[in-house]
């Protein structure tokens, strides 16, 4: 390949992916050989894919998302980790979970076996290849968010994902009938709308422009900090 790579490409194709079912893939943990959904346990969960050799992208992306204070509760998420890269081994991921200070409960790191690894990657339009002169990956930065049934809900791209939207992105991949306890994150999502270009939530333009915003605006701010104090509360 010639010239500068149009990053572009990478890019996932969202439209042909969105609310398609990933596939219960097998995984190779440092516990032993799991399945996906057996990891969800019937939770929303943030898929990360990169490889445990990259010296670039993929250990910021990890420690970064690792630094979020997430207003959720642990036990009602998962962050699963797997890398794509079939030559990967227990020992170059152990690395990186070494390089983090603590490795949260409801965090799992994995290996993808040849034909998983390509099933799943290609489940989810996740594009990448090696570049030999670099002799290294080249593939998007991106958070893929899961419905607790296996439906992808979300992409978020990037290196520094803000709190606010991995919150947001949870909170819209739960993707069922809101009990009593999840009413203030649903406001907290109507508030929200997705930004693509950005990819990130921002604040729903008519409740800028409107003139009955004023008084949702509000009952945004109380959402979020009822939604904060509340987990804050709980731990």
């Amino acid at each position: 390949m010639t010239g500068e790579l149009d990053t572009a490409l990478l890019r996932v194709d969202e439209a042909n992916y969105l609310g398609k079912t990933v596939p219960d893939v097998s995984i190779v943990t440092e516990s032993g050989p799991k399945k996906l959904f057996e990891i969800m346990d019937g939770q929303p969960t943030v898929l990360v894919l990169s490889y445990y050799t990259c010296g670039h992208v993929c250990p910021v992306t990890v420690q970064n998302l690792s630094r979020l204070s997430i207003d959720a509760d642990a036990a009602g998420y998962r962050v699963v980790i797997l890398s794509f890269d079939v030559k990967d081994t227990l020992q170059t991921m152990a690395s990186v979970t070494a390089s983090i200070e603590e490795v949260p409960d409801n965090w799992t790191f994995g290996l993808l076996p040849a034909g998983e690894s390509e099933r799943l990657t290609e489940s989810v339009g996740f594009k990448f290849f090696f570049s030999e002169r670099d002799k290294t990956f080249v593939h998007p930065s991106v958070l893929t968010f899961l419905s607790p049934g296996g439906e992808v809900m979300r992409y978020l791209y990037g290196a520094e994902p803000r709190e606010q939207d991995v919150e947001l992105a949870l909170i819209e991949s739960r993707n069922r009938e809101p009990y009593l306890n999840e009413i203030v994150d649903m406001v907290a999502l109507t508030c929200y709308q997705f930004d693509a270009t950005g990819s990130r939530y921002v604040l729903h333009p008519t409740l800028i422009f409107g003139a009955a915003g004023i008084g949702v605006l509000g009952l945004c701010g109380l959402a979020t900090l009822a939604s904060r104090k509340d987990s804050r509360g709980d731990s």
